[in-house]
Order: structure tokens, then sequence, then C-alpha cells
């Protein structure tokens, strides 16, 4: 069999050391690059703000903050709690047989095209509610695939493209748009003080973008990734098969009318003006306190679906099934929780030390310099965020700082400030997928070990490359031809 270059990129992938040493021998790297910066008083300056030094990590003022910080830093990373309290609900819906019985009746009924456009959309649009595609899509797609014979990992890496890759496109008003348009309304009052980015600024372009990434992310899924699985195994992946029953039939449309009247009670609870859990006046619904609880919500969705099937499919026989349900679920998360423990101490360190606002703001200086078409200068900010993101991770963080640099030099060179906005929206998702520093991380490395032991970052990456490049390739020239050719709106 011909090796490709992603073959390669697995191999080489797999030799580096694994995620918990990489993060430890980064964190250490951190710490001596500090050193080095400090002495040289290495410094970055944000307009209307006070110039950052580079902290010395190794001093005792600084490693008496870390170890003050460390504990929330770990307890505080976004994922965490998430996951923890998502993965209890969904044991107990895995335990019970419900999850792999309804895979299996779906795929049943659904074609090649159909599975790989349905997981990426839903992908895709999974980011309205934060975290929930990470934790429910990426295993539920793995399932879905075995269940047709067709490779998991293929069906993780087609999730995981979906959640991550197109973490900014959306049909729905996002937390990220109300969040980065506040940024960028910050940047942009350096030059207007009047100036407001509405969260709809780039809602036509991300939009339509939804289209063009389940379009071409199902191209990539099926000729390129998939069919790399399939040569690697040599054969197509030996369907499972669950024996279809009345009895089963029943319980998964009872458990199904408990899942859908939990998640109704809830939507409508909190979407009504008059409702039980309406947000408090002047409150936003995304900011609300249901928002903030959603996790405990999808646990209990979950959760209770899952004890209705199993108790009437006899999967359930007592209580003591439902605690062994959720023990399973739970010890399943060691190695998350450990990549997540170190993965927190690098960010928070790097935090600290001010390199990150260094590394962005010299960047940023650059490309403002640079006597460029506006179009390329386009390009070169998503590349430039596209890079950024594989250090720094957070999209908030990474344009808080780079919006005040960004925002008024492109303007001042005929650069829209949504377009700005847009392009670095479109660098802060390709390459989530390819990050080694990403936050979910660990726990899509767990994944993809329930079915391959061996797998390593080096299989995630040749996984996730083919996307990445996909995705920055297509999303960029259809920001080009959607400004300067087309010269469409790109939100209101």
């Amino acid at each position: 069999m011909q090796r490709s270059i992603f073959d390669s990129i697995e191999r080489w992938g797999n030799r580096l050391p694994h995620p918990v040493f990489i993060f430890v021998w980064l964190s250490l790297l951190v710490a001596v690059l500090s050193f080095a910066a400090s002495i040289t008083e290495l410094s970055y300056n944000l307009p209307g703000q006070e110039t950052q030094y580079v902290q010395n990590l190794l001093s005792p003022k600084m490693i008496r903050q870390w170890l003050g910080g460390s504990v929330n830093a770990f307890i505080n990373f976004p994922p965490l709690g998430i996951i923890v309290i998502v993965t209890i609900g969904i044991g107990l819906a895995d335990a019970s047989g419900l999850i792999s019985y309804a895979v299996q009746r779906l795929v049943n009924k659904t074609g090649t095209w159909q599975l790989t456009t349905s997981i990426l959309a839903l992908g895709i649009i999974s980011n309205v509610i934060g975290s929930v595609g990470y934790i429910i899509l990426i295993p539920l797609a793995c399932r879905a695939y075995q269940a047709a014979g067709r490779p998991p990992l293929a069906g993780l890496a087609t999730a995981f493209a979906g959640v991550a890759g197109g973490t900014h496109a959306t049909i729905f008003v996002t937390t990220y748009d109300v969040v980065i348009s506040g940024i960028t309304t910050s940047a942009a009052q350096l030059i207007d003080p009047e100036y407001v980015v509405s969260p709809l600024g780039n809602y036509f372009f991300m939009a339509a973008s939804v289209v063009l990434l389940v379009v071409v992310g199902s191209i990539v899924s099926i000729f390129v990734v998939e069919k790399r699985q399939q040569m690697m195994t040599n054969a197509r992946s030996q369907r499972e098969v669950i024996t279809v029953t009345q009895t089963n039939d029943k319980a998964m449309w009872v458990a199904s009318g408990v899942f859908i009247s939990i998640v109704t009670f809830f939507v409508f609870s909190a979407a009504l003006s008059n409702g039980w859990l309406a947000p408090f006046e002047g409150q936003a619904l995304g900011r609300s306190e249901v928002m903030r609880g959603l996790p405990v919500i999808i646990a209990s969705a979950f959760g209770l679906s899952g004890i209705t099937y199993g108790f009437l499919s006899g999967n359930f026989k007592s209580e003591n099934d439902l605690i062994r349900g959720c023990q399973k679920s739970i010890s399943q998360l060691g190695l998350f929780l450990l990549i997540i423990f170190v993965a927190s101490q690098l960010i928070y360190l790097f935090k600290l030390s001010q390199l990150s606002g260094v590394l962005a703001v010299s960047i940023n200086a650059l490309v403002t310099h640079m006597s460029l078409h506006p179009a390329l200068l386009v390009i070169v900010v998503v590349v430039l965020s596209a890079a950024l993101n594989i250090f720094m991770g957070s999209p908030v963080v990474q344009w808080s700082v780079m919006a005040p640099v960004l925002i008024p030099s492109l303007f001042y060179v005929g650069i829209p400030l949504e377009v700005t906005q847009a392009a670095f929206r479109i660098g802060d998702s390709v390459t989530n997928i390819v990050s080694p520093l990403f936050g979910y991380l660990g726990l899509i490395l767990a994944s993809a070990q329930e079915y391959d032991k061996n797998a390593k970052i080096g299989t995630l990456m040749s996984l996730m490359l083919p996307f990445s490049i996909a995705f920055l390739f297509a999303w960029t020239t259809f920001l080009i031809l959607w400004v300067y050719v087309l010269q469409l709106p790109v939100g209101v």
C-alpha cells in the first residue's frame, strides 16, 4: 500500500511524548523563555493601557502567584465541570443500552452522505449550546459509523471537524457572537467613541458558511479521511448488529418521549417571557442561570431517558445497575482529567508570563505595516489568527489582544471592522482541530482510544489535518469572494 503524507504525519506525531509530558515540557519551556525575556525587559503596549512587561516565572514572586492560583486554574478550566456532569447522564443512557439501540435503528435508515452531512451540520449547530457537541456528538458519531460498518475514527474526525473546526459558523446567534463583537466594539471606539459592532455583524457570512463547511467537510470526510481509514484496516469495519425487538422499540419511543418532554419543558420555561425560569428583566437568555446550568439539564435528560429505557427493556433490574452505569462512565475520564490538569497549568503559566501578549502584538504590528492589497491583508489576518490559535487557545483572550492593534490599523487601510473580525473568526476555528493545546484534546483522545488503543496525538493530527487545510483554504476563499468579488454585506 502506498504511503500518504498523512501516514508520515501520523508516524511522526506518534513518536512525540505522551500529551501529558508535552504539556509539562512546554510549561518548563515557557518558564525558561519568561526568564530570558524578563532580563531584556521585553514588553508590549495596547492602546489605552499601561505597558505590560514579561514576568519571570522562576522568580519567588511568580512561583507564589502560580501556587496560589494553580488549583483554581484547574477547577475553572472550562471543559472540566461540564464534561464530568454530562458524563453522568450519558453514562446512564449508555449503560441502559439506549444509545446503542437508538443509533443502530437510525443508521439502518441512513445512507453514507446523509449520515456524514448530518453529523457535520449537527456539530456546527451544536456550538449554540456550548460544549455539548464535544461530549455527546463525537462519541455518538463513532457509534453511528461503527453501526453502519464504517471506520469509527472517521466518525470521530467528522464530528470533531464540525464542532471545533466550525466553531464560529452559525445560523443562530451564539455567545461567541456577543462576546467577540463586544471586544471589537471596544477596539473600534479607539477610532470612533460612538461606534458599536452588532452581535449580528458577521451573521450573513457565517450563516452561509455553515453550508460551505458541511459540503467541504463531507467531501474530505468520505473521500480522504474515511478512504484512508479503510485502506489502513484493509476492509470495511464489521457492522455492529443489535437485535431489534418490539419491547426495545417500545422502550426507545417512551424514553425518547421523556427526553423530548424534559427539553421542551426547560426551553419553554426559559424562553417565554412569563416562563418559570425566564431570565430576569434586562438579562439576556444566553447569560442566564439556565444557560449556565445547561450541563445539568442535559445530564438529566439523558439520565432519565436512559433509566426509562433500562427498566422498560429489562436491562436495568435495580438501583445498583444505575450506580454501576455512572461509575463506569466516570472511571473513563481518568486520562482526560490528567491532561486537563497539566494543560490548565500550561495555559495559566503562559498567561502569567505575558508572553502571549508579546507574541500577538509583535505579529499584529508586522501585519499592519505590510503594504498589501486589502484582500491580501485579510488573508494574512486569517493565517495569523490560525497560527496564534494553536498557542493561545481561548478566542476571547486571543481577540482581546489582537483587536486593539488590528482593528484601528486595518480600518485606516480600507478594511471594514466586521471583515477583520470575520477573518479572525475563520482563523480561530480552523486550527482548533490540530492544536495540541486545545481544551478538549484529552476527551477526544480518550474517545479515539476506545476504538484504537494505539491512538496518540499523531493519529488525531493525521485525521484532522485534511479538514483543517480544506476549511482554511475554502473558508478564506469564500470570504474574499463574498467581500471583494460579490461585494455582499457580511452582517447587520
